[in-house]
């Protein structure tokens, strides 16, 4: 019977360890396992919930931009991001976030669950994670993909990104996109947490950090190192634009705007 359940809990007492070592879970008491429930059950959930959706929300915010920048750029299979900052998204900048969200986020204190069990009600209600909810998910990501891109576009549609009349090159504009893409998932993830702990904080601050840092290290390890020969010299360049600079203050935000709305 334990075995067949969705989920099994066995509790470790006199009549011996069975029922325990056939169960997904073993608490010791039965009085544990309304906090099982009521707590841990709840806060898995809601935890699970948002982690899937954020997974797909920042891959689209992402990887759709390549579509955008292939129907600007006539299909011309030129791509706007640099090979190892494309391989590295998941894997280094945005790969914090998610952990934050799976594993620290709840919504609401242990105490306060265990004094309102009807909050448990919240992870049993179809509304909290459907298809419907996936595809409105999918559908701002999209919107968020467009407003990255293409507000991207305008900003350095002339190609000056410098007082003096100075243009930049396509792996400029990628690089700029790239860093407000990087902010804005970042953000976002900010945006699902229900509890902001310092590791949260430390998971949200620290990837925006690391892709500058990245980004600072990658743009000058040519020709001492054989890699990315179009990235040299990209910290310099992005970092003295006053227009990059604007566009960070504005373009995030403008992208996350009624996210941050919908949220208050």
């Amino acid at each position: 019977m334990i075995q067949a359940a969705h989920v099994g809990v066995g509790i470790a007492g006199l009549e011996g360890l069975q029922a325990a070592c056939a169960s997904d879970y073993a608490i010791a008491r039965f009085r544990f396992l309304s906090r099982l429930l009521f707590v841990h059950g709840a806060w898995s959930f809601h935890r699970m919930v948002r982690l899937i959706l954020y997974s797909f929300h920042k891959n689209i915010c992402l990887y759709i931009i390549e579509l955008w920048f292939a129907i600007s750029s006539a299909w011309s299979g030129q791509v706007i991001f640099e090979r190892w900052c494309i391989g590295f998204y998941n894997v280094l900048f945005t790969a914090a976030p998610p952990l934050a969200i799976g594993l620290f986020d709840r919504t609401a204190s242990a105490e306060t669950m265990i004094k309102y069990p009807s909050l448990y009600k919240l992870s049993q209600n179809r509304d909290a994670f459907s298809v419907k909810l996936f595809w409105l998910y999918v559908s701002n990501a999209i919107y968020h993909s467009i407003l990255l891109f293409w507000l991207s576009k305008l900003q350095f549609m002339t190609g000056v990104v410098w007082p003096n009349g100075r243009d930049g090159s396509l792996f400029l504009m990628g690089n700029a996109v790239y860093t407000y893409v990087v902010v804005a998932v970042c953000l976002k993830a900010g945006l699902e947490l229900d509890a902001w702990t310092w590791l949260c904080h430390l998971a949200i601050w620290g990837s925006i950090g690391a892709w500058i840092f990245f980004l600072v290290i990658y743009s000058n390890i040519y020709p001492l190192l054989p890699l990315g020969p179009e990235m040299a010299g990209m910290d310099r360049m992005l970092f003295s634009s006053p227009s990059f600079w604007f566009g960070m203050l504005v373009i995030p935000a403008a992208t996350l705007f009624f996210d941050f709305v919908y949220k208050v």
